[in-house]
């Protein structure tokens, strides 16, 4: 009893309570969208830099691959010897980065011998399709369904 009133200060708190709650729930919501719009807006700028430079795109390929002696100058050489051209298709690679977008001619390293190490002798540079195409299937066999499929579809 406050001042000899019976006020039940309870639902008055706990209305202050939620009321707090949402407002809390609302500012962090604001927050968080905009942290993630600025996120969103440096990997688009990053993309839109890197776009078209082989040195950025190897060297970002090359981040998720573990135990490798492989660099980007070892890659951009193999790229030069190999013309600009998909090892196994004959496709020009590009190396074209925009967010939500897969370009399948972008390089992609393959593992000669599938599983093998990530090695100059062990890799080629083939297109992003032919490489996801592939999987783990070893290369003769993976050449031998490509022929089937050629034989079969073009008559």
């Amino acid at each position: 009893m406050a001042f000899g009133l019976n006020i039940d200060f309870s639902g008055i708190i706990g209305s202050l309570t939620n009321s707090l709650k949402s407002i809390v729930a609302s500012k962090i919501q604001n927050l968080s969208s905009m942290v993630k719009t600025t996120l969103i807006n440096k990997v688009n700028q990053r993309y839109k830099r890197e776009n078209g430079d082989w040195y950025a795109y190897f060297k970002h390929l090359l981040s998720k691959k573990k135990d490798t002696n492989l660099t980007p100058e070892k890659l951009i050489r193999k790229l030069k010897k190999q013309k600009y051209l998909c090892a196994l298709s004959g496709v020009k690679m590009t190396c074209s980065r925009i967010r939500g977008q897969i370009n399948l001619t972008n390089a992609s390293i393959d593992r000669i011998k599938a599983g093998g190490a990530y090695t100059t002798r062990n890799i080629q540079l083939v297109c992003r399709a032919i490489n996801s195409f592939r999987g783990t299937t070893p290369l003769p066999e993976y050449l031998e369904w490509c022929k089937k499929v050629t034989r079969h579809k073009v008559k």
